[in-house]
């Protein structure tokens, strides 16, 4: 994006910077019930239907002096119910994700603090009591009531059983895998090859090489190298090295932050995006598992101190942006990254309204008012900073050329995390663009929703999701859909673990 002026600076425990004002056609956003998420020290944030009434709800988690909060979306008006639900821990909160590992279709909810905060992760269950629901701690009888400096969480099935298993990060310890067995979960870490000593703050799955099994990358801190464990079934092994992709010889002072996936150039494979503490990288997926770092060919590898990043296409032109956010506790204090793809490099696009308030750890895009525009969520835990949200106020028109899309299992149930979305132009394989269901990012956080991809225009499209089984890469395909006649933009595709299809 082009700039056609300059507009004031913002500080709001920033450095001072001036921001490009876009085209007329540029990002729009509005804050929603500013009073409501004026409160700082937000951390993970992550977005679930946890009560299953059609509408995206909000988990925030906080430093020590603020409760965690959960906001239930009632048709666009939120209402924060933490303390009625059951989720109000006053502690130090690093890592939140939804999933559901017991695969009733109610979302669970793991919720990770500090190791200095004295207190265990937690496992909330959704008990529906007579339409008052509340979330119970189930982590002790489960055996993931472990303590540490929890970071990353991710609901995955890493073993293509069926069953959801549960991956802990730590900043401390040795990162744990942590096998679903039915009744409890059992560590497998060690076993597996992913005890991962060295200092992890975030972490992603996907399938690298295309061979049907979710691969692992750890983000690392204080000058450790990254981890790209590749799963070979048996077991991971770390390629990071071999592959260019461990950030080796960067001094103590710099480290990864926030990784976070999307197909950015269209071309049918995902992109890995890695922020950190001294530069960003950008790999390119160049097929049979190799990648090359383009970050600073197309303009993403500045920024001192970024940490979350998350991939969204904000203005349904088909090609997905970035949000890259920065620490602000530091001597020389960072601004944030509002990323536009044109195809071939990225511009920063920040407009002022995000910039003054901004982001230190949560980042999510969320279309949470159904109308087929991405919105923003923030989490700033600066003691000058909120929890945002911001309506992107796009024309209806734009706003109804974007499709989005929920993968479940054959019964309806989210245990398909690591799953491949991609959209074609009608009856070819023109690539349109391509997501993954969220297997983490934004800032340790994990959330249950659909993927939205924007398009060139508003007309019908074909839909493949490519999900992990025990039988390898399964493909479902849905022909001429129209986004038009969907409930919300949502089409629901039912993954079989057992054969090819098409609905």
């Amino acid at each position: 994006m082009g700039a056609a002026g300059l507009v004031g600076g913002v500080a709001s425990g920033r450095r001072l910077v001036a921001l490009a004002q876009g085209p007329a056609d540029g990002p729009s956003f509005e804050l929603v019930q500013p009073e409501l998420f004026a409160i700082s020290g937000g951390q993970p944030s992550c977005w679930a239907d946890f009560d299953n009434d059609g509408d995206l709800d909000l988990f925030v988690g906080f430093k020590d002096a603020v409760a965690n909060r959960l906001y239930r979306n009632d048709r666009g008006t939120f209402v924060e119910i933490a303390g009625d639900a059951g989720l109000a821990d006053l502690t130090d909160t690093r890592a939140a994700a939804w999933g559901d590992f017991n695969a009733d279709g109610r979302l669970e909810l793991y919720v990770g603090f500090t190791r200095r905060s004295g207190v265990a992760n937690k496992l909330y269950r959704y008990d529906v009591n007579g339409g008052n629901g509340r979330f119970t701690d189930v982590a002790h009888d489960l055996g993931v009531d472990v303590k540490g400096e929890t970071r990353q969480a991710s609901w995955v099935d890493f073993d293509n059983d069926g069953r959801v298993d549960l991956f802990i990060a730590f900043r401390d310890a040795p990162n744990m895998l942590l096998r679903n067995e039915g009744n409890r979960f059992v560590d497998v870490a060690k076993d597996m090859g992913v005890d991962d000593p060295r200092k992890t703050v975030g972490a992603v799955w996907f399938d690298m090489n295309d061979d049907g099994r979710l691969d692992l990358f750890v983000a690392n801190q204080d000058g450790t190298l990254n981890g790209l464990f590749r799963n070979e079934g048996s077991r991971f092994v770390d390629v990071a090295h071999e592959l260019g992709m461990d950030a080796d010889g960067r001094p103590a002072t710099f480290g990864s932050n926030g990784p976070s996936v999307a197909d950015y150039d269209n071309d049918g494979r995902l992109d890995l995006f890695v922020a950190g503490y001294g530069r960003n990288f950008l790999y390119h997926n160049d097929g049979a598992g190799r990648f090359t770092d383009v970050a600073a060919a197309v303009g993403v590898a500045g920024g001192d101190k970024a940490t979350p990043s998350g991939w969204g296409d904000y203005d349904n032109d088909g090609r997905p942006d970035l949000y890259v956010s920065s620490y602000v506790d530091r001597p020389v204090n960072e601004h944030d990254f509002l990323f536009h793809n044109d195809g071939s490099k990225f511009s920063d696009a920040m407009i002022e309204m995000i910039a003054k308030h901004g982001a230190t750890h949560g980042v999510q895009w969320v279309d949470f008012d159904g109308d087929g525009a991405l919105d923003l969520s923030l989490a700033n835990n600066n003691p000058n900073g909120g929890h945002y949200l911001f309506r992107n106020t796009m024309p209806a028109t734009r706003a109804r050329r974007s499709i989005q899309v929920m993968v479940v299992d054959e019964h309806g149930h989210h245990t398909h995390a690591g799953s491949e979305v991609r959209v074609y132009a009608p009856g070819t394989r023109k690539v349109l663009g391509g997501r993954l269901v969220d297997t983490g990012g934004g800032y340790c956080s994990q959330s249950v929703m659909p993927v939205h991809i924007g398009l060139p225009g508003d007309g019908k499209v074909d839909v493949e999701v490519t999900a992990m089984t025990k039988n390898g890469r399964r493909i479902t395909r849905v022909a001429n859909v129209d986004p038009n006649k969907l409930p919300k933009r949502v089409l629901v595709v039912k993954v079989s673990a057992t054969s090819q299809s098409s609905q």
